[in-house]
């Protein structure tokens, strides 16, 4: 008995890998969409399973006030990626699950021409100088997401399409900032009202916790 059983056991192991190999395909794509512009390669491991890992470049400009002051700066999402696809209905519908690898974050800088408030008092330009925040989010950033991805679902390889979306969990952003060529820069009482505008800022952007990731483009199988 104990014998039978170890036979069968070798059978399906032998079968699974079997299967495995046959369905094997490797392919290369790119995508445009929230994580801007996308390069990757994925294989296939078993007819329900597939591996991807990608390069993201994004690099966006940014205008926006936050309590009263006026930024411009750079929101950066450059990232690296792997994922597990999964494909639970041996179709084209796809679940993805992974994460996005790398620095990203938005860095703002502000030049007031005006009288304006930091922290709970009011300082003119020549005090404040430039003021430079730091919003970092965290390098690894966990993704779930579904999606259509027809690659290794033609009979022969070669052209195929792909449409993902998801969210992107990166966490609170890690807020820092500074103030450079101010008279006051380096006084204490500025650098106590400048914890506090930080604090502000912090406050105003702790709910973007989760960026929208929209994905569509082509694979070429081979």
């Amino acid at each position: 008995m104990k014998r039978a059983m170890t036979l069968a056991a070798l059978a399906v192991g032998a079968g699974w890998g079997a299967q495995a190999a046959q369905a094997q395909q490797i392919a290369v794509g790119g995508s445009i969409g929230t994580t801007g512009g996308t390069i990757e390669a994925q294989t296939q491991i078993t007819p329900t399973i597939q591996l991807r890992g990608s390069y993201n470049y994004f690099e966006y400009g940014v205008d926006d006030t936050y309590d009263g002051i006026a930024y411009d700066g750079d929101l950066d999402l450059t990232t690296w990626g792997a994922f597990v696809d999964f494909r639970p209905f041996s179709n084209s519908f796809i679940v993805s699950a992974g994460a996005y690898f790398g620095d990203k974050g938005v860095k703002l800088n502000a030049m007031p021409t005006t009288n304006v408030e930091i922290g709970n008092q009011t300082f003119t330009p020549a005090q404040v100088g430039k003021l430079n925040a730091d919003a970092a989010l965290k390098d690894t950033a966990p993704f779930v997401g579904i999606g259509w991805d027809t690659t290794f679902q033609n009979s022969t390889p070669g052209l195929g399409f792909k449409f993902i979306v998801g969210a992107m969990f990166t966490g609170s952003p890690d807020v820092s900032m500074t103030s450079t060529g101010g008279t006051l820069s380096n006084d204490a009482n500025f650098q106590t009202q400048l914890r506090i505008e930080e604090q502000k800022l912090q406050d105003d952007i702790d709910d973007y916790e989760v960026y929208p990731v929209v994905q569509a483009g082509v694979t070429w199988s081979f």
